[in-house]
This record gives C-alpha cells, structure tokens and sequence, in this order.
C-alpha cells in the first residue's frame, strides 16, 4: 500500500487514514504487519550487469567481432591442412588471433571491475537510525523498518529517515540542499497549510528523506518509505534519463571499425574471387590468402592498446581523485563543450562564512573560510582587531549567546556545524573576535528564548548577566529589526538613533547586499537590575530550562542597534582558476543551482563565469519557454536558478539538441537525472550522495572543482594519443595490405597470418603503446573542443597513411626482387618473403618516431625522442630479432639467418620512411618558404 499525505490535507485525517495514534504510535505487530505489506524503508540498489555479461560486453566492438571471424577461418584453414605439420604452424594464425582477443577482453573487465570497487568503496555509509513511538514508547530502529504511520521524534542534527507530515514543531529547520539545491536552512512549520502543488521547496510542513535537521525539535509522522518518497521518484526518474548512453569515443571507435571491416571484407573477398576465377590454386591456399588479406587490413593491436591507453587514463585520473566507471569514458570530458555545475557544494564549500561586519560607524573585514576559528577581524584601515570595543564586543556577544548550534571536529580534524550553518557561522564569528560561545556562557543565564520563525524573522533571548542585568539579546533580519531600534550605540556609548544613523546603518545594507551577502541585524535591549537577583556565578546558561515568554513584543522593542553581519557561502578554493581554465580551453562552465538569482550571479560574478552578455534564468521563466525558445536562448544563459530536476534535465537536453558535448557536475540527489542524461556525469564523492554518485560517469572523490579540469586536461590528452596511435598502426598496416595484395598478384608467396600478427602485436604492439602515454602537450588547454561530428582521422591524416603504405609497401616488395644471395640454391620466393618480413617490421619502428605529430617535424618537438617510445623501439627490436635467431622459431616464422650485409640493406630500406614522411610533412605545412608547425603551433592540425 502507498499513502502519501496531501500538504494540503488537515493532520487529522492523515492520521485517520493511516491509523495512527501521535501519542502511543503503532504497536510492534502492526508496524511488522505493514513492513511485510510495503518492503523495507529502502531504495532498490541500481541494477549492475553480471560478471559475465561485464566480460561478454568487452567483444562488442567490430575489430574485435572481425578478429574473431578470422580466428575462426584460420582455425578450419588448419584444420583441412595436411595433418602432419606442426600444430604452431597449422594452428598458430588462429591461436595468436584468440590469444590478442582474450588479452583485450580481460584488460577491460579488471579495469572497469577496478573502477566499481573503487566506487563501492566511497559509498561505504552508516545505516541510519530513528527515534520512533511504538507501543506508547520511544525506541531507536534501524530506519529501513520504519512504514507508513509509525511517529518520528526528530531533533537538530538528526538525518531525516522518511517524508513525514509534521505533528508539531519548536524552532524546527532542516537543510534540504541535496534535494532543492537551497543552501539556506527551511523552516518547518506544522501548522503551515501548503496547497497541493506547491515545489518541494516550499511545503513546510513536510519532512523528506535525503535532508537535514539543523535546529530545533519535532514529532512528525511517517507518510511515505522508500521508492514512494520524493527521493524514490527521483531514483525512478534517474532510471527513466539517459538509457544506455554511448561516449564520443564509443561512437567513433564504432563507425571506425564497421569501416575497416567493410574494406578488408571487401578486398578479401575481391582475392578469394579472382582466384577461383583463375582456378590455378586450391580453395584452401584462396581462403589463407583471404585471410592474411583480412589480418593484414585490420589493426590487431587496436582494440588492446586502445584498451591499455584507457586504462592507464583511468590511472592516473584515479590518482587524482577522479574515479572514472567506464573506460571509454576516460577521455570523454576532453571533448565537453559545456559544463554545467551545481553551486551548493560543488563551486561552493556550502559552509557559511561571515565576510563583513557594520558596528558602531566601522566597518570590519572578516577573514578565514568555513567554521575553522582561526581567523581575524580586521578595521577599515587594514589593523587587525584584538582588543574589540564596547559595540564590537557586544555584537560578538549575542552572536554567540542568540545562538543553539555548535562547533565541532570531524574524523578528518575539519571543522563542522552541528546545527544550523548561519548560527555556525555566527559562533565562527566570535571565536575569530577573540569571545568564543564557551567564555561568554558561564557570564549570562538564560531566562527566556523566543525562537526564530519564519513570521518574525529573529530570534531572541533574555539573560540575566554578570551584573545582575537582565538583558535581550536580539538577532534576525535586518528590514525586520532595524524598525525595532530606536537607540543606537557607538564608542561613545548608547543614544537615541538618528536620521543620519539610519541613513548610514541602509546605505551599509546596501552595500553588503550589492555584494549578495546575507545580511543578519544584531540588537539588544538592557531591562535593568531585578531585585531579587544575584551575579551569575558559574555555567548555568546550559543548566536553565528557557521558559515560553506570551508577549515577545515586550521584549522587542525599543531597541539598541549594534551591528550588521554580511555572511556568505564561499568559492571552493581553487574553483576560479579551475573556471579560468575551463574559458581558456573554451569550454563554458554553465551554474545550475536551486539557489536565488541574485546570489547565483554574485558568485558567477567572483568565479568569473558571468561575462558581457551573459543572462540568467530562473525555473518559473525557463518553464514558460518552449523546448525551441529554450534552444535560442540557452546559449547565453551562464545562470539557472531555482530550477527543479525536471529543468536540470530540459537544460541539458537543450544542450544536446544545438550539439553540444554536455558534462554535469552535482552532489545532490535532485542533480542525479541530469547526471543521467548528461554526455559525462560527475558527481562529488566526499559531500554527495549515493543517488548522484551511482546515476555518474565519473566520482570525483576529493569534491574539488579543480580536479575536473584535470579530467578536461586527461580526456584531451588521451584522445589525442589516440590519434597518434591509430594513425601509427594504420599506416604500418598499410604498407602490410599493401605489400600481401600486390604479392598475390605478382604470384610470390605472401605473408602468412602468423608473421602478420606477429608484426602488428608483437613489434608494433609496443610503440603504439608508448605512444599512448607520450607526454600532454602543454598547449592543449589554450585549444577548443575538438569537434565530434568528424572522424578519428581527417583527409590530412588518411594521404598519410595512404603515402606510408606505398612507401612500405614498395620497400617489402622490392625485396621479392633484390639479388639476394643467402646460398641456398638460387632466388628461392620463400627466404625473400622472409627479407620483406624484417623490413615490414622493422620500418614501422623507426616511423614510429614520426608519429608523435601529424605535422611537425622530429626536429620540432620537445623533447626529441620519448624516453617510453625509445625503449619500446629498442624492445621491439630486439623481440623480432628472436624469430630470425632461433632456430626452433625459424620453422613457425618461415625465416632464416640473415648476414650482415643483408641486415644493413633492410635497414636502410626501413629506415628511408623517416626522411620520407618528413617531406610529406613538409609539403603539407606549404613547402620549403611555408610556416612550420612546432609543438607550440598544432591545434588546428591535431585537435
């Protein structure tokens, strides 16, 4: 059964429907009965695939689907050979091709299986508990066997366990962030009656899981548990956004391999074709032709390396504290050209910080960030406050006595807020002021409170103070009080206020608000000495039970006014430089917060979002926009605030539509269908919640902003090694299609599978690798996006590949017709297929160093040779010498062993394709008089 309570609907019939009694709440069976009708007060885990569906899924990409194809014919090829060769020899094409298709598919598993732990890991959390009434008793439950009906007693601190329509409240106020992205605290009211359709923001007489208490106590009672809370239908409408997203690179990996399988079909099958056409030669000696055809069009080591070069990504973004869940979507924040960021937590530190104070004709600065007490007040002259006057410290005074948060240390020796932020950020205040809550308390006794509602705006408190005095202690906001005041108090001592101090007291508020601070006023009132009272002697402040005083106006009047506190929640540290980079990259970071406008822009405004022309929108104007009015005028929209998450989620959408590669930062479990629906998800890891963190792409663990442009930095650089890598093993690939098709119409003996194979995983397995970890080119965050509607590869680079192979393969194939003499009875084709096996081996090794930049020359970069790529060169080399030098492999490889003369000539037939491919270069930069592109000049050539 699933009741939720209309806020529109009188208390007594909720709990006439839910058969409730507030004062002895549901009996044990009862309560058993319901958790057996309606489940556990939880939300489903989010559904992960199986082990083996995670491993199957690593073969559904077409290279790998290719490989396996040809696997297969290499296996029935061995098969219907003559069964007495050797098993390597029959069996060793089909063998090594499943061997390469395995080793990608195991690479991927343990890396995303890595990722997963990792995430597990961060969302460790404690099992909520709730105070609830059961058979006349308060007990303490696990919170998944709360149901609907049970009755809650709730207090500050406390973590909402489920929605609750509240039954009574005292000063009652939860932090509701997570699920409005309103960092101010929401006043809870029971008696307030809310119409039906009201946003979640504004029902104040309901409490909802996945918020806070900050202040104050209540009863409240249980209407909703799990996925029918408002948190369930967001879980549901995550579910709903997004469906199985598919990364750029994903895409373009995809059109690429559908490509060139397409082409080595093609031209397989062209060969099988003219063979059997001709009809001089066996089916079997056709389909292995095919099939070296096929291995030698396709980048065996594509699929692995690309594999390890993600993983690596993923590495060392894991290093950082950005834990990424998908491989390909390592690099996909290299190609984001928005960014659309939530602002409570995630620009922000969402711990509230008074900046400014206004007392007695002076204004203060305040310095340090956070709830940490280690900070000053400085004067208008730039002195540093230690002994405050008489306005000053009586200002400090009641902050910290009109007060019912507190501070504390949490594991991590960070300071925090128990209770509400802006009281926290009062008793901040007077700790920096040098009169902390601790030395101020054991000097008043607490007479009278009246607590802070929403009506009046302020809170205040009667004490009896060291002279016997009784005292009100006054703070709220400043339009409502500053009319209260009718005295002022300066260095000089307390008078009646002027015109003149009440201009100057506006023209300050003024000021503080341009700046969008939240401006508290702080007041207070002497009664005078009661007869029968004695100095305060000791801490009785905490000892004495307030009592409720019937008429606050007595209390509140003719006031004496002290000061102006101007607080805000502050910039993450880091977090302007983080959006300065984002600008030069031309990325554009976007605030999308449920906080005010105003405010919104005030901090756009310090982070250097909010530039000319920007405009800002808040979630009623975007509602009144069509999704096509939406399109027009998203691209100018630098702040969304009050928005819902269903707006989130139009918002990106909106993004998506004018082609836009949208990435989504938020903590909160209102930012997690957005995060959904985003390109790249990333969520906070240390402040947010699991909701955000499981609908993310990315868990950014260290909730620094900053770290997000590290990932912008990573994606680039990895996509861009990507490029370097691909361009390398196509063109090395290319001068083997090359050299196989020629040589089966020049009727000499081709390639086999396994040397095919052996070339592309084994020799230049490793410096495409090494290619996939060359060195960020520093320049790369002054360049924009690349643009995602175009190829791995452009025009320039497919020339280049088509230049390489000719250039390869016309070297292999003048080895079929060079005068060897290796003594073994005449020109034998066999011994000079093997010849053209070494240089097609090794003249990839030495082209490699020209791919770590499709335009500038070797002599250009910096530095001239990488140190991994050098040794995978060296290592590469020395592997392939092992299948001439050893005799046992000699029969496997069909090689021999090659004299000294014979290994100078490949050598300079391999290593002519260096100067060959820097004049290719070199007429593509414009020639001799055109301008050369250095590692400085490259982003329009290789982003």
């Amino acid at each position: 059964m699933s009741v939720i309570a209309g806020t529109d609907e009188p208390v007594e019939k909720v709990l006439q429907r839910l058969k409730s009694d507030p004062a002895r709440g549901l009996t044990d069976a009862e309560a058993q009965s319901r958790l057996a009708r309606d489940g556990r007060n939880e939300l489903p885990p989010p559904p992960k695939p199986s082990a083996l569906k995670r491993f199957f899924n690593q073969f559904a990409n077409p290279i790998v689907l290719t490989l396996l194809v040809a696997a297969v014919i290499a296996l029935i090829n061995g098969a219907t050979q003559d069964t007495s060769g050797p098993f390597l020899v029959r069996f060793g094409d089909a063998i090594a091709i499943f061997l390469i298709v395995a080793l990608n598919a195991v690479l991927g598993y343990y890396q995303e299986q890595r990722a997963e732990a990792a995430l597990d890991a961060l969302q460790k959390m404690q099992t909520p508990s709730a105070r609830v009434r059961r058979d006349d008793k308060v007990v303490v439950l696990n919170a998944v066997e709360l149901v609907a009906g049970d009755i809650l007693e709730i207090e500050a601190g406390d973590a909402v366990p489920a929605d609750a329509r509240l039954l009574q409240t005292i000063n009652l106020a939860t932090e509701e962030s997570a699920l409005t992205g309103e960092s101010v605290p929401v006043g809870k009211d029971a008696r307030g009656q809310v119409p039906a359709d009201a946003p979640l923001g504004d029902r104040a007489n309901m409490l909802f899981v996945g918020s806070n208490v900050v202040r104050g106590k209540g009863r409240a009672l249980v209407v909703a548990t799990g996925t029918r809370t408002e948190l369930g239908k967001l879980s549901e409408l995550i579910r709903g956004a997004g469906g199985d997203r598919v990364t750029p690179l994903e895409q373009k990996l995809d059109e690429f391999g559908k490509r060139i399988l397409l082409t080595c079909l093609g031209l397989s099958v062209l060969l099988f074709a003219r063979g059997m056409w001709k009809g001089d030669r066996s089916w079997h000696e056709l389909l292995l032709e095919a099939v070296s055809l096929a291995v030698a069009a396709i980048p065996e080591g594509l699929p692995a390396i690309t594999t390890i070069t993600l993983a690596l990504g993923m590495q060392r973004m894991a290093k950082r504290g950005a834990i990424v869940r998908k491989l390909a979507a390592v690099e996909t924040l290299g190609a984001a050209t928005v960014i659309c960021s939530d602002k409570t937590g995630t620009l922000t530190q969402n711990e509230m910080t008074v900046t400014r104070i206004h007392c007695g004709r002076r204004s203060y600065e305040v310095t340090g960030v956070g709830y940490d007490p280690r900070g000053s007040i400085v004067g208008d002259s730039g002195d540093i406050v230690d002994t405050p006057g008489k306005p000053l410290r009586h200002l400090l005074q009641i902050v910290a006595l009109c007060n019912n948060a507190e501070l504390d240390i949490d594991d991590n020796g960070k300071w925090c807020a128990i209770g509400d932020p802006t009281e926290a950020a009062l008793l901040t205040l007077s700790a920096k002021g040098g009169l902390p809550k601790e030395s101020v308390l054991p000097t008043h006794q607490l007479l009278k409170e009246l607590p802070f509602d929403s009506d009046r705006k302020r809170m205040t408190i009667l004490t009896l103070d060291a002279k016997g005095r009784e005292v009100v202690h006054t703070k709220g906001s400043a339009d409502v009080l500053l009319p209260l005041c009718t005295y002022f108090e300066d260095e000089d001592g307390i008078r009646e206020m002027t015109a003149a101090d009440r201009e100057n007291i506006e023209r300050e508020l003024g000021r503080m608000s341009e700046q969008q601070l939240r401006v508290l006023a702080v007041a207070r009132r002497i009664l005078g000495k009661r007869p029968d009272s004695s100095p305060v002697s000791g801490p009785s402040f905490v000892d004495s039970m307030p009592a409720i005083l019937p008429h606050p106006i007595e209390l509140e009047e003719s006031l004496t006014f002290v000061g102006l506190v101007g607080m805000i929640d502050p910039p993450r540290p880091g977090v302007k430089e983080a959006v300065a980079a984002c600008a030069r990259a031309q990325v554009r970071a976007v605030m999308i917060t449920g906080d005010h406008k105003l405010t919104a822009i005030a901090i756009a405004r310090e982070l250097g979002l909010w530039d000319e022309g920007a405009l800002a929108l808040t979630g009623a104007e975007l509602e009144k926009l069509s999704p096509e009015e939406l399109e027009k005028r998203v691209e100018h929209v630098r702040v969304f605030a009050r928005v819902t998450a269903e707006q989130k989620l139009r918002i990106v959408r909106a993004f998506k539509n004018l082609g836009h590669v949208v990435a989504m930062t938020g903590d909160g479990v209102n930012d997690a269908p957005a995060l959904r629906e985003a390109h790249i998800g990333v969520a906070m890891g240390k402040n947010g919640t699991d909701v955000a963190r499981q609908a993310a792409d990315m868990v950014i663990a260290d909730d620094n902003f900053a770290t997000i442009v590290e990932a912008v930095r990573e994606g680039r650089a990895i996509y861009r090694n990507i490029q370097k890598f691909i361009f390398f093993l196509l063109s090395a690939n290319a001068g083997l299609l090359v050299t196989v098709f020629v040589a089966s119409f020049l009727d000499v003996p081709p390639l086999t599978p396994l040397m095919i194979l052996w070339i592309n995983l084994v020799t230049n397995g490793l410096p495409a690798l090494a290619l996939g970890v060359d060195p960020p080119d520093p320049t790369q965050m002054n360049e924009p996006p690349r643009k995602t509607n175009t190829g791995l590869l452009r025009t320039r680079e497919y020339v280049g590949i088509v230049f390489v192979g000719l250039w390869m393969g016309g070297a292999a194939l003048l080895t079929y017709f060079w005068p060897w003499n290796h003594g073994i009875g005449g020109a034998a084709r066999v011994e000079e297929r093997a010849a053209a096996f070494t240089l097609l081996a090794l003249s990839p090794l030495l082209h490699a160093l020209s791919c770590r930049s499709a335009t500038a020359s070797i002599a250009a970069l910096k530095p001239k040779v990488s140190v991994p790529l050098a040794l995978a060169i060296v290592l590469s080399a020395a592997i392939h010498s092992v299948a001439v030098f050893v005799p046992a492999l000699r029969p496997v490889f069909r090689t021999y062993l090659m004299t000294g003369a014979e290994w100078l000539i490949l050598f300079l037939l391999s290593a002519s394709i260096v100067p060959g491919v820097e004049l290719m270069k070199l007429v593509q930069r414009g020639g001799v008089g055109g301008r050369t592109l250095g590692p400085i000049s490259r982003r329009s050539t290789e982003s």
